[in-house]
């Protein structure tokens, strides 16, 4: 086997590892491998199904060295994580590190799997009318019908009115 066919082959195992945030303020990351068949989820569930997989207390910093991120990303994304996401179940807790400097640690217990969100048929048909109150049907007809009425009356008053100037 060719050298440049092997270099070839490493760069298309990169590139397909690689995950482009929908973020436009957002760099490129890595995609761990044993995460790739979640590639279309966005990169916090990305960390969080890596998380679940490792079945320990992870840092800040075993989760940069997974997703080649900076160890600031992947703070924002512990935070994330631990506060912001209704998919995910964690765990956190403050750990003491040798220099007495305290260090958050997650452990992810569960990632619920992404809901569909497919349209009803009959959401997708547009109304031509809206409803408002909480009046049935019978109810409506004798409000419309009322008012009607008076319209016409006052309508009629008009005429009359600039019939008689």
């Amino acid at each position: 086997m060719s050298p440049h066919k092997t270099n070839t082959d490493h760069k298309d195992r990169v590139s397909r590892a690689t995950h482009y945030p929908s973020q436009t303020n957002h760099d490129k990351c890595y995609i761990p491998e044993s995460v790739r068949q979640y590639a279309d989820e966005p990169l916090y569930i990305l960390v969080a199904w890596w998380c679940l997989q490792q079945q320990d207390w992870l840092r800040r910093h075993q989760i940069a060295e997974a997703f080649h991120i900076t160890l600031r990303r992947a703070s924002y994304l512990m935070a994330y994580l631990r506060s912001k996401t209704k998919r995910v179940t964690c765990e956190s807790r403050e750990a003491l590190m040798a220099n007495n400097v305290y260090r958050y640690e997650i452990m992810v217990t569960q990632v619920l799997p992404a809901v569909s969100r497919k349209k009803d048929s009959s959401s997708s048909t547009r109304r031509t009318r809206s409803r408002i109150g909480n009046a049935d049907t019978s109810q409506v007809n004798m409000l419309w019908n009322q008012l009607s009425n008076q319209r016409r009356v006052m309508d009629s008053d008009h005429k009359e009115e600039d019939e008689d100037d």
